[in-house]
């Protein structure tokens, strides 16, 4: 790997796989609907024995802030700690492996905005996972179904439950 990527100290095995924004939402509280607290204890648990090797892009923290400034009323007052907490956990536990896209990367998230994908942070996350050859965890059927019809491979877009199937 190049530019700003760590290199990953797990095993080859690891299946290495790159996190929808979706999947960041519950570090702060936000539950996402169809993702229990079961599938989140069996993803962790797969990510602790290093059987995956979880990956962020660092542009999500762009659709991550909106969505938790929106949502700061059901938080509560306890919002503070809840950021500080959740933020730590995310960038300093070194669990997930924070990622910059490749330059082949934005150019083909140039494509799909061009070919009509307004969405730049799928984009871009779609783009990366597709040059670095990593799963992307996502439940985002309407991009699944943008990418088929435009002809670009959807085989490496994976939701929660089929990759914990795939898991065993």
């Amino acid at each position: 790997m190049k530019g700003s990527r760590r290199k990953s100290r797990t095993n080859s095995s690891a299946i290495n796989v790159l996190l929808d924004s979706t999947y960041v939402l519950p570090s702060f509280g936000i539950e996402v609907e169809g993702l229990t607290v079961e599938h989140i204890a069996r993803l962790r648990e797969a990510g602790v024995k290093g059987r995956v090797k979880f990956h962020c892009l660092s542009v999500i923290w762009v659709e991550v802030i909106g969505k938790i400034c929106r949502e700061k009323e059901r938080l509560g007052t306890d919002i503070d700690h809840v950021i500080e907490i959740a933020v730590k956990s995310l960038l300093e536990s070194g669990f997930y492996n924070w990622l910059t896209p490749t330059s082949e990367a934005v150019k083909l998230a140039f494509k799909l905005r061009m070919l009509g994908h307004r969405d730049n942070i799928d984009n871009l996350i779609y783009a990366t996972s597709a040059e670095s050859n990593m799963l992307l965890l996502t439940m985002d059927e309407d991009f699944k179904k943008f990418l088929s019809q435009n002809n670009f491979k959807v085989n490496n877009l994976v939701d929660h439950e089929s990759l914990l199937k795939k898991l065993g």
